[in-house]
């Protein structure tokens, strides 16, 4: 039995048609695996701080267009480690002027995090901080 639909032109029941086809192609591009992000790590790290439960070591590349915040975080105790990064870019007065953030994830092959934290430079820093804005540790509990 085929169906017809009269008042619908035939260049549209053809497009109608293709979309069962689109439809599957567009879920199986969505299937890839999702590509890790290699950070190139430069040689020397001049910049290191203590925040909370992670050591981090990371320079400030400057570009007239991105400022970027790049280096390792190592955790201080043995376990897997999700935190999310928050790079400041500060005014002379202390008030925030740019921000970017990173969400890190630990693998188990390795104790340091790589990371790359971007900002959108207004022109008004005079100086740039680097803080864990927030972290999740299982197994961990926070008093």
């Amino acid at each position: 039995m085929t169906v017809s639909y009269p008042l619908v032109p035939q260049r549209l029941r053809e497009r109608m048609r293709l979309l069962p086809v689109l439809a599957i192609l567009a879920a199986l591009a969505g299937c890839g695996e999702t590509a890790r992000v290699e950070v190139e790590i430069p040689a020397e790290l001049p910049l290191r701080i203590h925040d909370q439960l992670f050591a981090i070591e990371w320079a400030l590349q400057r570009e007239p267009s991105v400022v970027r915040g790049v280096g390792r975080v190592t955790p201080s105790i043995d376990s897997e480690a999700r935190l999310t990064l928050g790079l400041f870019g500060l005014d002379a007065s202390g008030r925030i002027a740019s921000r970017g953030t990173a969400h890190l994830h630990s693998d188990f092959a390795s104790r340091s995090i790589p990371f790359t934290v971007s900002l959108t430079p207004t022109g008004r820093e005079s100086t740039f901080e680097l803080r864990v804005l927030n972290y999740h540790i299982p197994g961990l509990r926070m008093g």
